[in-house]
C-alpha cells in the first residue's frame, strides 16, 4: 500500500493534468450535447478540474494553496453525495432515475477525496541509500 501511496505522491503534477483532461473532456460532452445536462455533475467536474490545477502548480502542498484546493474538492464531494441519495431515494420511490448516476457520482466522490488527501500526503522524499 505504501508503494502505491508513493506513486501517487510522486506523480501528483501528472495526476493533476490527468484530472484537468478528464473535466475537460467531459464538460465538451456536455456542450456538445452527447450527455444529459445535469448541474450535480457540472459541479463534480468543474472542482475536480479545479483541483487539478491546484495539483500542477509549482508547490501544490504549500498550506495556503491546499486550503482553498480542499475547500473546492469538499464543495464537490458533498455535491456528490447529495447526487447519490437523490438518486437512491428516486429508485426506493420507484421513480426513473438513472443507476449510472449512482456509479458516476460514485466516481467523482472518490476522485476528489483522493484528491484532497494526496495534497495533505507529504512529499515523497528519496530514501538514503543504504548500501554505502
Amino acid at each position: 500500500m505504501n508503494a502505491l501511496l508513493d506513486f501517487l505522491s510522486r506523480n501528483l503534477r501528472l495526476l493533476g493534468a490527468l484530472a484537468i483532461a478528464i473535466a475537460a473532456v467531459t464538460w465538451w460532452m456536455d456542450i456538445a450535447g452527447l450527455v444529459h445536462e445535469c448541474i450535480y455533475c457540472r459541479t463534480q467536474r468543474t472542482a475536480i478540474g479545479i483541483v487539478g490545477v491546484f495539483m500542477i502548480l509549482p508547490d501544490p502542498r504549500a498550506w495556503w494553496l491546499r486550503y482553498p484546493a480542499s475547500a473546492v474538492c469538499f464543495l464537490g464531494a458533498s455535491v456528490a453525495v447529495d447526487q447519490i441519495f437523490l438518486v437512491i431515494r428516486n429508485l426506493s420511490a420507484g421513480r426513473e432515475s438513472d443507476p449510472m448516476n449512482l456509479i458516476l457520482a460514485s466516481g467523482a466522490l472518490l476522485v476528489l477525496i483522493g484528491q484532497a488527501l494526496l495534497l495533505f500526503t507529504p512529499q515523497h522524499r528519496p530514501s538514503p541509500d543504504k548500501g554505502s
